[in-house]
């Protein structure tokens, strides 16, 4: 125990939470509040609490403007524990609680029954009842104050900022002073306590037990309370004395305080939270409510007395506690139902009051079981209880049939597969015709909802036709379903179409052509690309009423050769090609060049021309000048891959007009250019 309060007390002391001074015979902490400062005085040990008590202490306060000390109140002249003979004050004391006062009387003015220890002995007692001193000050703000320890400071201004100067008188008789420290306080900055979250708690019939993690309140509170409510509106108080953390040599680091309590009514909701004390004795704000039950013990379980198969249709079922007199405990009952025994239950009925249940949508096999849930959620299963339809209904016929089929001819049939629990499988039937017969192809069940068939594809008929049927575990089978259409693969290519002549026309190329003849065909595209590129591009796509067998193809540029071809096919993406040809479209002009652009040096006499152009095959460019309203004549030929011409036989004074023609090396030339005029 002394070890646990000599804990206690360096945590108050070592706290970040109370801002503090200390010197070598005191610590002073102080708690702000609203329109008062609060102080307490903790002596280092029980020498230094003698000479305290003995001489006595003297508090003054001052106005802290900017560091400036002034206007100082004496808020204590004298603190220090009651007299022996403050009858007053010490039969306040008793009258509150005469035990705690007792010892704290006989503490303070201790009688010669420990005479006969010894020292090391007397010693050690005198330590551990200054330590419980400690304790029960830090839970009791009158022990405090009787101890000479707590002083309440209710003339402060929030707005101020203070600085109390703690001082000890030199003797008892003495007037005079010795500082031992000061402490500034701003008290517009209010104290604050942890908030405590973590209240948790587990009851087992009509003991709760409630824990939370004290240690991580060490800092802000030295003991706690514990208080009840049954409409989580008006909490009492349940302990008598306070819960503090109790550590012992076998938990040196113990953390989580327990605490049981005995609920009085059975089958009831509690509600519990605690109120942290401060080191200053008060109470902190209410934790986080922590919610029960108090539940009768229940020793039984839940029992299906009867499960009656009525018409083959429904099932009647009744059931109670084993126990009957416990019948009325659960707050209510669950019925489920599964189609296995160690299967997956789910919930078909529930009541509070009601023992009996028609289940008139059960499956072939159905087990049951009851569910009895107690006023604290707990739950108790019954065993299982089990009843059989006999099934003399078919299942549904499939629905939603789908098919693909690839050019190997593997058909994949899927459809929805049926919600029937007794399903054993489905099969699967096929006809050439709509009309005909459809036969069963497969010898054991479908599992799945989903099979594949292998056509044959060397056969006249382009269809065949497939249907489902479903089958449960007592063989009752379903009607055949819908029919679902599938065409055979078509491998064969359609006949190709024939790209009879591509020629030369005035300004355009004329493509002649014959389409395919095949009646499967659903597309044919003329194909076309220059003979420098790799790839064909789609140039014309053909309606299938076409029958001209001409197309002109006016998208061409002189001296460009163009190559043609045709594609044809069918739904089954077979695809048929033509013979490709090509033709050069060449009429003997090139657009004229239109970018030329002209510097003028007259330093160096001279004027450069260039020029861009992007037509290939260029073998010569010819230059043309003329003065202003003379006929052009040549002044210089350039080899094709020229772009650049500097005239150096100009005078000055003269406007000249520049033309420039290129000459094809297939003997085509460009129109001449426009004239561009310098003034030199």
């Amino acid at each position: 125990m002394r070890s646990v309060i000599y804990i206690l007390l360096l945590i108050l002391i070592g706290s970040d939470k109370l801002a503090s001074q200390t010197n070598d015979l005191i610590f002073v902490k102080h708690f702000t509040k609203k329109n008062k400062v609060v102080l307490r005085v903790l002596p280092k040990n029980k020498t230094s609490f003698d000479e305290t008590t003995a001489k006595a202490i003297e508090v003054v306060r001052y106005d802290n403007i900017n560091g400036v000390l002034t206007n100082s109140i004496v808020i204590e002249d004298l603190l220090r524990s009651f007299h022996i003979a403050d009858t007053l004050n010490w039969m306040k004391l008793f009258r509150k609680d005469k035990d705690k006062a007792g010892f704290i009387y006989s503490m303070l003015y201790p009688t010669n029954t420990n005479e006969k220890l010894a020292a090391d002995e007397k010693t050690k007692f005198e330590k551990m009842t200054f330590d419980m001193m400690l304790l029960s000050c830090d839970l009791d703000r009158d022990i405090a104050n009787a101890c000479g320890l707590y002083l309440a400071d209710s003339s402060i201004n929030n707005s101020k900022k203070y600085t109390y100067k703690i001082a000890m008188y030199t003797n008892s008789m003495s007037a005079t002073t010795n500082q031992l420290l000061s402490l500034d306080v701003d008290a517009s900055q209010l104290s604050t306590n942890k908030n405590i979250t973590d209240l948790k708690g587990k009851s087992k019939k009509r003991v709760c037990t409630i824990n939370w993690q004290a240690a991580n309140y060490n800092s802000d509170y030295s003991g706690y309370n514990i208080y009840r409510s049954t409409d989580n509106v008006n909490f009492k108080k349940v302990n008598s004395s306070t819960v503090i953390l109790l550590s012992t040599q076998f938990e040196k680091n113990k953390r989580y305080i327990h605490y049981g309590d005995t609920m009085r009514e059975a089958n009831k909701k509690y509600y519990y939270h605690i109120k942290g004390i401060t080191f200053f004795g008060e109470e902190g704000a209410a934790s986080n409510v922590f919610t029960t039950f108090s539940i009768t013990d229940v020793t039984s379980i839940p029992f299906i007395d009867s499960a009656k198969v009525i018409q083959n249709k429904m099932v009647k079922l009744k059931w109670r506690m084993e126990d009957d007199k416990e019948t009325t405990l659960p707050k209510k009952y669950i019925l489920m139902r599964s189609d296995k025994d160690n299967g997956v239950y789910k919930t078909i009925y529930e009541s509070s009051t009601n023992l009996n249940y028609s289940d008139r949508s059960p499956g072939q096999l159905n087990f049951y079981r009851v569910a009895a849930v107690l006023i604290n959620d707990d739950t108790l299963f019954s065993y299982s209880r089990f009843a059989n339809i006999i099934d003399t209904i078919a299942p549904a016929s499939p629905k939603d049939l789908k098919a693909i089929v690839d050019k190997k001819g593997i058909v994949t049939i899927s459809w929805t597969k049926s919600k029937e629990s007794d399903l054993q499988g489905y099969k699967l039937f096929k006809s050439n015709r709509l009309n005909d017969e459809f036969v069963q192809i497969n010898n054991k069940f479908i599992t799945d909802s989903f099979t594949t068939d292998k056509l044959n594809l060397k056969t006249l008929s382009k269809k065949i036709y497939y249907k489902i049927a479903a089958s449960d575990n007592n063989f009752n089978a379903s009607a055949l379903s819908e029919a679902i259409e599938v065409k055979r693969p078509d491998t064969i290519p359609p006949q190709a179409p024939i790209l009879v002549s591509v020629s030369q026309k005035t300004n355009c190329i004329e493509v002649r052509y014959i389409l395919s003849n095949s009646d499967d065909v659903n597309k044919e595209i003329l194909f076309k690309k220059k003979i420098d590129e790799i790839e064909f591009k789609d140039y014309y796509t053909f309606d299938p009423k076409d029958s001209t067998g001409i197309i002109l193809d006016t998208l061409v540029e002189p001296g460009q050769t163009y190559e043609y071809q045709l594609r044809s096919s069918d739904e089954d993406k077979n695809i048929s090609y033509s013979r490709s040809l090509d033709v050069l479209f060449e009429t003997g002009f090139r657009k004229k060049i239109n970018d030329i652009t002209f510097t003028v040096d007259r330093t160096s006499k001279k004027i450069d021309l260039t020029w861009k152009y992007d037509e290939k095959n260029v073998e010569k460019y010819v230059i043309y000048r003329s003065k202003k309203d003379e006929i052009p004549t040549i002044v210089k030929t350039l080899e094709g891959n020229t772009l650049q011409f500097t005239d150096k036989t100009v005078n000055m004074g003269n406007v000249y007009e520049y033309r420039i023609k290129a000459a094809m090396a297939n003997g085509a030339e460009s129109i001449i250019s426009s004239p561009v005029t310098v003034e030199y």
